[in-house]
């Protein structure tokens, strides 16, 4: 059987789903209406649904025999983005949209799961399909795990897909190794003194001390760091000051560190708190610096992937596979399942020059070719039927 064969006839159907999740983004662990739909459509195919707290969903697909375990995983929360791309199926729900492509990930797995549906008889083992709210809080794939999703079948194989803006549909990338970085973010607070602004110097500035920190951030990639292992610190905001007229007396940022060396990692916050410390003491303010670990580096395990390799191959022919790409270094939290079970995370294309959509994820610009939906639904069908043949 051709799984992109099937994919495509299952094409219309697919585009009016991914088009009404598109209208109704929700929010991380608040995707209620989403899992509904996703839940309704599962037993329409006659597959077992069983829900993990509020809004987690997964379907459990057995084949005619016993055996093994593979499980195809797809994110299902909104990011709180205002769409501006006009699309007449734009978000309805203010102040959020799909602008990560999470709406095609749940419709290219449906896909994939209805297509499954009609081979259970050819299967031997059982298909696991993983709807996980919470990946842009980076928290949904742990919560998954600590509430068993993972056991009772316990899996064997785990594989995700993220669709991509800048890469052309009917393109995927099977990597082997690091794909994405590792995630962790932090708050620092820079106290001082406030005063009157005609009089500076009866206050102790907390603007100059905070943009010495900030420069003081950019050696730390530039001089600290082997530069052979990319870092990323990101100060994503910066909130200070009361009135035009006051000096500030406290300065409040936070932002996100990412990685892939496990060294440079466990290297940054320590790098960040000498300069913070130094730099606050100079200009005689206070510090409180907060650093939580969030998401590991997203590596593919190589003979998962190997295996992965060959059955997109199948689906969509070789010569549409990305061997090779530069690191990603956005991060997934995907990597919490690929600590516990072997597997691989995929890239699918989803952009289309020609067409004019190629945006970045989280653009609110965001725009997808439909095309992608039978491509992502035949690469998870074909996938799973290879490791569940006979």
């Amino acid at each position: 059987m051709n799984t992109l064969d099937e994919a495509r006839k299952l094409k219309s159907w697919m585009v009016q789903l991914r088009r009404d999740f598109h209208m109704y983004p929700e929010p991380s662990f608040e995707e209620v209406r989403t899992s509904k739909i996703i839940s309704e459509e599962l037993k329409n195919m006659d597959i077992d649904v069983s829900t993990t707290g509020k809004t987690g969903v997964i379907g459990l697909l057995r084949g005619k025999k016993r055996g093994k375990v593979i499980a195809l995983r797809a994110d299902i929360d909104g990011l709180s983005v205002t769409e501006k791309t006009g699309l007449s199926y734009s978000s309805k729900n203010q102040g959020y949209m799909h602008a990560c492509g999470h709406d095609t990930h749940i419709t290219e797995l449906l896909g994939a799961a209805k297509i499954l549906s009609h081979l259970k008889n050819e299967l031997c083992g059982s298909v696991k399909f993983i709807f996980q709210p919470a990946e842009e809080l980076g928290a949904g794939a742990a919560y998954m795990i600590e509430h068993g999703v993972l056991e009772n079948p316990k899996v064997d194989m785990i594989v995700g897909m993220h669709t991509f803006g800048l890469i052309e549909t009917g393109q995927v990338v099977v990597q082997e190794g690091f794909l994405m970085a590792s995630i962790d973010t932090w708050h620092l607070t820079i106290k001082g003194k406030s005063c009157h602004g005609s009089s500076p110097w009866q206050g102790v500035d907390t603007i100059p001390c905070a943009l010495a920190v900030m420069k003081g951030f950019e050696t730390i990639v530039t001089r600290f760091n082997d530069a052979r292992n990319p870092i990323v610190i990101n100060i994503g905001t910066v909130n200070t000051g009361e009135r035009f007229n006051i000096v500030p007396g406290k300065v409040e940022m936070t932002g996100a560190n990412r990685a892939f060396s496990q060294y440079s990692r466990e290297m940054m916050p320590k790098w960040m708190k000498k300069i913070i410390y130094s730099v606050c003491d100079t200009y005689g303010c206070k510090a409180e610096f907060a650093y939580e670990m969030g998401c590991s580096p997203t590596v593919n395990e190589i003979e998962s992937t190997g295996f992965v390799k060959k059955s997109v191959a199948r689906a969509i022919g070789e010569k549409n596979i990305i061997h090779q790409i530069s690191p990603i270094m956005g991060s997934e939290d995907f990597s919490s399942y690929l600590e516990k079970v072997p597997g691989a995370f995929l890239i699918l294309g989803g952009g289309n020059r020609k067409k004019g959509y190629m945006y970045s994820q989280h653009s609110n610009y965001f725009t997808i070719d439909e095309d992608c939906l039978s491509v992502g639904a035949s690469v998870y069908a074909q996938i799973a039927c290879d490791f569940l043949k006979n």
